[in-house]
């Protein structure tokens, strides 16, 4: 047989102030919540911290006009500066002028091209062979080369100062030994400027 243990009246004593205790202390913690809100400026609208001015690129369109054209949707239609058809000799030349407008923030304006119409049938983009130049220059920054090379070249107009104006010439002749295989075929070429403000 088991002997019968006598409990003292301090154990249970201490074991229900235990369980006291484990209820006390969950019933602080949910308890206990706090908020602290912080308004940085006066208050009244346009009074935050930061530069009231924005990084607003802008591109020249056909009727001298800046354009914002924030999406390939809202893109601004350019015609060629010289060259109606692309050949593997004499180059098609396109011309953008980009502007970080003022008032604003200074940026890094990066060179992209792009295809405005990948998926159309007998499309001849990728055929293309660019040389780039940029404001004016004699030395091509980037010769005969495809879309993605000019892409990877990394071509930035660094620290563009609200107010200042970048060109870009583009060349695009097709690739040597293009041939019969471009007949009938066409293309649209995209140029862009991705900015990133300092």
């Amino acid at each position: 047989m088991t002997p019968l243990v006598k409990r003292t009246g301090r154990a249970r004593a201490a074991l229900a102030s235990g369980l006291l205790l484990a209820s006390v202390v969950a019933l602080s913690a949910a308890s206990f919540t706090d908020n602290a809100l912080l308004n940085f400026g006066t208050g009244a609208a346009g009074s935050g911290v930061g530069n009231p001015d924005k990084f607003d690129i802008a591109v020249l369109d056909a009727a001298g006009q800046w354009q914002d054209a924030a999406s390939p949707s809202g893109a601004v239609v350019l015609s060629p500066t010289t060259g109606a058809a692309f050949s593997e000799t004499t180059p098609v030349v396109f011309e953008a002028t980009f502007l970080n407008r003022a008032p604003g923030v200074a940026g890094d304006l990066t060179l992209r091209l792009w295809d405005p119409d990948p998926a159309a049938t007998g499309d001849l983009y990728d055929q293309l062979r660019f040389t780039v130049y940029l404001d004016g220059a004699t030395t091509a920054a980037v010769t005969e080369a495809t879309a993605a090379d000019v892409n990877a070249a990394g071509l930035v107009f660094s620290d563009v100062q609200p107010g200042v104006e970048h060109r870009v010439t583009i060349s695009a002749v097709l690739a040597d030994g293009s041939g019969i295989s471009v007949i009938g075929k066409t293309t649209a070429v995209g140029v862009m400027t991705e900015g990133e403000s300092r």
